[in-house]
Formats: C-alpha cells, structure tokens, sequence
C-alpha cells in the first residue's frame, strides 16, 4: 500500500522539529519505522477519515498536516518499547557520560504517553475540519461516529472512570464511553427523544450547518450529551433537563409529535360514560 501522509523522513521531521537527530550512516528513524506508519495511516483511514476524504485531503493543508501528526505520533507510540527511545533536549535516546543507553521503563511509558496525548489533541482538531468535508458526511465513518451523541473526546475528561484509572488515551475512553451508554442512551431515545429525533440530532452535532433547525438540535444534543455523561459517572437521572428537551420537543417539532414516543405525552381524553365518577345525563 502507498502511503499518503508520512511518506518520508523529512515528514517526521516537520513533527517532530530537532527530536530527531540523524547520523550520518545510520538508519533513518523513518525507515526504522515504515511499517508502524503503515499501520498507523491505516488506523487513521479506516477509523477516522475514510478512503475517499483521505485521497481528496491532500489538497487542505490544514486537515493534511493533522493526519501527517495523527499518523507520526501514533507511530511512534507503537515504535518505541522496540526502538529503546526517551526524549531528551539533543534528540532521543538516553544520554549518560555522553553515550546513548537505553531508557528506563518509566521513560519510555512516558514518551509514549506524550506521543498519544499529541496524537489526540490532533483528531481533537481533526474532527470540526471533517464535519465541513462533503466527502466526510457521506462515508462509513461519519455513520459510525453519528450513533452516539458522545462526539467530543474532551468529554473523557468528564468521565470518571478516565481520571480515576485513566485509560491509555482520550481517545479509548470516549470509545469507551460510547459503547458503555449504548443502552442507555437508546432508552433515551425509546421513552423521550424518540429515534427519529435522536438520530437527527446525533447527525446534526457532527456538522455544520448553520440552519436554524442544525442549530438548534446541537443545543439539545448537549443538554442529552449532559444527562449520558451523568448516567456514566454515576449520578442521579437529570429528570428537569431531559424534561425541558422534551418540552421543547413538544411544542415545536413535529417530528417528535409523529413519533411513537409522543404517545406517553398525549392528554388523556375524557369519555362520558356511565362509569365515570364525572358522569352526567
């Protein structure tokens, strides 16, 4: 496969400046690495961006350059425990009595640590770039990250479990938390949202339209995104916010009121029947 985004040392270099330093008759840190680039490039496609936005890219500078990091600092954090490489102020390595030796655990976990933390704040970036991308809106990708209404990987730092026994990136942990509320937010949409509604909303908070209809579905899809964070952490059912989301649903669109779950909400109808304590001639 040919590689799109890091496709030569001077790439890794554009990354990751004077870190890399290079001797002369040694093997390059890019060629060291080709396959995990290879690897890393075809997360980033396959899980994030999809083949055809990744082919039209090239030409947006910006969305380039961050899958070019995307793609170099996930490398390098599957490269390392096998490279033996700590970041230092001359480059990588260890320098002790002006030798390189190789880096202690802890080192290494935490130049791994970086790579990810850079890696993240990156698809961070990424992600508003491609909600504007036409290409994007119509890939497989785009239908898998429109399921949940937990798009945003900031989120993980909101999430519990994440700050007590963080996961290895912000990354794994909205995954995590996406599938973890899979259920719960379906029973959102069964019993309040409806799924008509909620797949509306989802769809409209990774993009962006700016019509009032979009608008205005991001700002429930907050309050919603509120309540499932909530839910995971423990915490009470938020019952006044999900109430006003309804209430807002029930006097102004008319998709909920064609929905199923508008059914819950409908006034009884009284029958003047003989069986009624009301009952008169």
């Amino acid at each position: 496969m040919t590689m799109i985004f890091v496709t030569s040392q001077s790439k890794l270099e554009n990354v990751f400046g004077n870190d890399i330093m290079v001797v002369e008759g040694e093997t390059t840190l890019f060629d060291k690495i080709k396959l995990e680039l290879a690897a890393s490039e075809d997360w980033l496609i396959s899980q994030i961006v999809g083949d055809a936005t990744a082919t039209s890219m090239v030409a947006d500078s910006t969305i380039f350059n961050l899958c070019v990091t995307i793609v170099a600092c996930d490398a390098l954090r599957r490269a390392i425990p096998s490279l033996d490489l700590v970041l230092t102020p001359n480059g990588f390595g260890v320098v002790q009595n002006n030798n390189v030796v190789p880096a202690s655990k802890e080192r290494v976990e935490r130049l791994m640590q970086s790579c990810v933390d850079r890696r993240d704040f990156a698809i961070s970036r990424l992600y508003p770039m491609l909600y504007k991308t036409e290409s994007w809106q119509s890939s497989e990708q785009r239908e898998f990250w429109a399921r949940s209404p937990l798009q945003d990987l900031h989120l993980a730092d909101t999430y519990k479990l994440h700050r007590e026994n963080p996961f290895p990136s912000k990354w794994d942990a909205l995954l995590a938390m996406r599938e973890y509320s899979e259920g719960f937010v379906t029973r959102l949409a069964e019993r309040y949202i409806s799924f008509e509604v909620m797949a509306r909303i989802c769809a409209a908070m990774c993009s962006d339209g700016d019509d009032a209809e979009s608008v205005n579905d991001r700002v429930l899809g907050s309050k919603i995104v509120s309540v499932v964070v909530g839910f995971l952490n423990g915490m009470m059912f938020k019952h006044q916010m999900i109430d006003a989301v309804v209430n807002h649903l029930r006097k102004n669109d008319e998709t909920w009121k064609a929905s199923s779950v508008a059914e819950y909400y409908a006034e009884p109808a009284f029958k003047n029947t003989k069986d009624s304590k009301g009952y008169w001639f």
